[in-house]
């Protein structure tokens, strides 16, 4: 590592944040760190645009996410209610959720709060599956999902831009979004958006289950308000993101009476300020500086609690090119956490300081790229992680490519420092992955073969004393299958289409029985059309039989129907039809999962 500090002299760091404002319709930077195309990335990547947020009509992060290729969320309950995601079988704590750059993991669970994000507010989704903690640090040992925020950048952003829309339907849901921009000649721009959100809900837990707990409707709301200001120079940018969010949750606890009304509160706060500098052809320097909060006071059921975590991170960086298709990346990130609670923790705040160096090329027909990572934390010591990914075109379509790399996971405030059961001489969780995969790519479709093999040791459980202890391990293997494309029809016009299927094997390697709530089969299928003067969409899902509790789950098969059609120049109707089966399923044992739904909006675009 003393090498990399080294060179961050000359190239210092790179963030996603300085070229978020810069993406190409189909670029990336999430994979690697610098920009590229999506079918250059050498780890899986999916780029969700903000053309397919609004075609799947989806209500919010949680359900967009589940119709990804090796991706499972569970939810406790409806809307509002905590969702985890676990991905290509990795723990839930394993996958990082980035907004901007900004980490969004709070820090006693290690999980994000994705039933919060207000959709309206999202440019852009890049899903990077597979260990990057070589890049991203703790947490990425499954993957990393990141979210960026609208921005007036990009071609046609110049000038003024409205969008309005509002929605009714099932569980007396209603909602109403807006979102305004306006970007002038002298390179100044200012956007904004805001979300409000309420639903009656339904009973989220099984009564049969789950007995003695309130059987009323558990509902929820959203407010959500963002503002981005930027200025543009020929060499640069300068921005300003600020975003907060305020939900409030009905649940069903099972402690205290059966007619007990059960609330929480939750608060996102986001605030980033950054810039960026094209110092020369061959270098890119940025600076961020950031904060984000999650809140939660629940205040309102048997046993009040609240816990605030909060995360403050600076960070310097550049991209290097050495010469055409070679690049440089390094970097340095400080960070420092904070944890507040009712409980009162034997140590609230711990610092990080990190260091990354990065190198990609490409020559003839050989692609490569290789990061090094040191994490130094001042409660629990260092870490240390790398990743090798090398590609080979058997023809200008079609690539073989390999990777293997290590991660980890630090341990949360709650695992060392919970004066019940924490223990702070906790080691981090342990990962060591490998990948080998088959990537075909044309202009109108493309299709990847992937197999994952991905080892989990130190995995912090409970002993017998209930006290949390480096005792567990885990693996799993398996295969995924990924096509997506479209093409012309005559008599149709143009289809987008997408299939995905995951054959995998998650277990632990001490009991040998199947990871909690991860299933060994998964598929996803999406298929989007005109008909007529109709634009339409059917996305379906499967997921295998799951073990929960000492409970077998189902599998099970939901279906949602979309359709929207232009009423005039700037006014669109929205229909979508959520499980329109009516499957009867669950993710976690317990937990009701929402009946068939039908929801209608129109959509506002006035012309400038």
């Amino acid at each position: 590592m003393k090498f990399a500090r080294k060179v961050l002299v000359v190239s210092l760091a790179v963030s996603p944040l300085a070229f978020s404002q810069t993406l190409l319709p189909d670029a990336v930077i999430t994979a690697s760190r610098m920009l590229q195309r999506a079918q250059d990335a050498l780890p899986d990547v999916t780029l969700i645009t903000r053309a397919d947020i609004q075609r799947t009509m989806a209500k919010d992060v949680p359900s967009l996410l589940q119709n990804l290729a090796g991706m499972e969320v569970t939810q406790s309950g409806g809307m509002g209610g905590v969702a985890t995601l676990f991905m290509r079988g990795a723990e839930s704590r394993h996958a990082l959720v980035l907004v901007d750059g900004l980490p969004m993991n709070n820090l006693n669970f290690n999980l994000a709060a994705l039933e919060h994000l207000p959709l309206n507010g999202i440019e852009r989704i890049e899903v990077v599956r597979g260990n990057v903690s070589s890049l991203y640090g703790s947490a990425a040992l499954g993957g990393v999902v990141q979210i960026f925020t609208r921005n007036n950048s990009g071609e046609g952003s110049k000038g003024p831009w409205l969008e309005a829309s509002g929605q009714v339907g099932s569980n007396s849901y209603k909602s109403a979004q807006v979102s305004a921009g306006q970007k002038w000649a002298s390179g100044f721009g200012v956007n904004a958006s805001s979300e409000k959100i309420d639903s009656k809900g339904f009973n989220a837990l099984n009564p049969v289950q789950r007995p003695d707990t309130n059987p009323d409707r558990d509902g929820y709301t959203r407010q959500s308000n963002a503002v981005n200001f930027s200025q543009d120079y020929d060499a640069g940018r300068v921005g300003l993101m600020v975003r907060e969010t305020h939900a409030t949750v009905q649940y069903d606890s099972q402690w205290g009476p059966a007619n007990q009304a059960d609330e929480s509160k939750s608060v996102l706060r986001n605030a980033l300020l950054s810039a960026s500098y094209k110092a020369s052809r061959d270098l890119l320097l940025d600076v961020s500086v950031g904060q984000q909060e999650d809140k939660l006071n629940a205040a309102v059921t048997a046993y009040p609690y609240f816990v605030n975590s909060q995360s403050q991170t600076s960070a310097v960086g550049a991209v290097w090119s050495l010469w055409p298709n070679h690049s440089v990346t390094s970097g340095y990130e400080n960070t420092r956490q904070k944890v507040a609670s009712d409980t009162e923790y034997s140590l609230s705040e711990r610092s990080v300081n990190s260091w990354r160096l990065g190198y990609q090329g490409k020559l003839e027909n050989q692609q490569w790229q290789l990061n090094v990572r040191q994490d130094q934390y001042s409660d629990f010591g260092d870490a240390n992680t790398w990743y090798s990914g090398y590609a080979y075109f058997l023809t200008p379509e079609l690539r073989l490519k390999a990777s293997a790399s290590t991660g980890f996971m630090a341990p949360t405030f709650n695992d060392l420092y919970y004066p019940w059961g924490g223990n702070s001489k906790l080691r981090p969780e342990q990962a060591r992955s490998n990948e080998v995969g088959l990537q075909f790519t044309q202009a109108a479709w493309n299709a990847r073969l992937t197999a994952f093999e991905n080892r989990y040791t130190d995995l912090i459980d409970n002993d017998a004393n209930w006290t949390r202890t480096n005792i567990a391990k885990a693996s799993n293997q398996g295969v995924e299958v990924a096509l997506a494309g479209k093409w012309q029809l005559p008599s149709v016009g143009e289809q987008q289409w997408r299939l995905s299927f995951t054959s995998q094997d998650p277990q632990n390697d001490i009991t040998h029985k199947v990871l909690m709530r991860r299933a060994k089969i998964l598929a996803q299928a999406g298929l989007s059309q005109t008909i007529d003067q109709w634009d339409t969409g059917i996305q379906l899902r499967y997921n295998g039989a799951r073990e929960d509790a000492g409970k077998t789950l189902k599998a099970f098969t939901v279906v949602d129907l979309t359709a929207s059609r232009a009423l005039t120049s700037e006014l669109r109707l929205t229909l979508r039809l959520e499980n329109a089966s009516n499957a009867d399923y669950q993710t976690i044992y317990g937990y009701n999962t929402p009946k068939r739904g039908v929801f209608a909006g129109l959509k506002w675009a006035p012309k400038y």
